[in-house]
This record gives structure tokens, sequence and C-alpha cells, in this order.
């Protein structure tokens, strides 16, 4: 069972104004690709600031002439943190976009996670 957010776009539900699912815990996509997911998703500075600090890690490590064990730790922690934050990431942005949080919903998918989430949304009233 995954658990997800649910946040809901600003000016309501409207035909093509969907909610937005955001699964919890780790973010593998974040986690093999960063910079690139970031990209993806939009995130421009968060992008720009984990090139900076790859680059600034890989820099740091060249000058201080790092083996390839403690370039690997550290590269792979950096990842780990990534991954860790990715999904936060991504519900600040829906947030400073104007989305608002809606609820939080237990199911196998995505597809489950938003029929579950409708089903307990109150009818609306004619």
């Amino acid at each position: 069972m995954k658990i997800y957010t649910v946040h809901t776009p600003p000016g309501g539900l409207l035909p093509g104004n969907e909610p937005v699912l955001v699964r919890e815990g780790f973010c593998w996509p974040a986690f093999f690709f960063g910079f690139l997911w970031a990209l993806w998703r939009r995130m421009w500075l968060i992008a720009l600031g984990l090139l900076a600090v790859g680059v600034g890690i890989e820099a740091g490590l060249a000058a201080a002439g790092a083996d390839a064990t403690v370039r690997l730790s550290l590269n792979l922690g950096f990842a780990v943190f990534v991954g860790c934050s990715g999904h936060d990431w991504l519900r600040a942005r829906l947030a400073r976009l104007g989305y608002r949080f809606s609820d939080v919903v237990a199911a196998a998918d995505s597809d489950a996670a938003i029929r579950r989430w409708g089903d307990a949304q109150p009818a609306p009233l004619l």
C-alpha cells in the first residue's frame, strides 16, 4: 500500500484542472537523475542548486586529491539526500503555485488513490 498526498489546484476542480498526487517516501527518480529530475519537474532553482552542489563536491574532492572510494561515498550520500527530499521539494513547488493540500490517501497505485480520494469528497450541492 502506498501513501499519497492530494493537492487541489487553485481555482477549484474544473475540467482540465485535476488534483495532483505526490507519493510519500523515497523518490527514486530524484535519487538516480537528480538534476534532470528537477528540470523535468520544472523546479529550476532546485536544479541549479543540485548542479552547483554536484560540481562543488567534485571540484572539492579533486582539489583534495580524494580517491574513488571517498568520491563514491560523498556522491552516493548526496544522491540519498536528494532522493529523501525530492517529494518534499515537489510539494513545496505545488504550494508556491497555489495548490492546496487536500488529503492523505492510501492505495495500491495512483489511479486507485485518486478514485478513493474522489469517493471521500462530499457531493456537490445543487
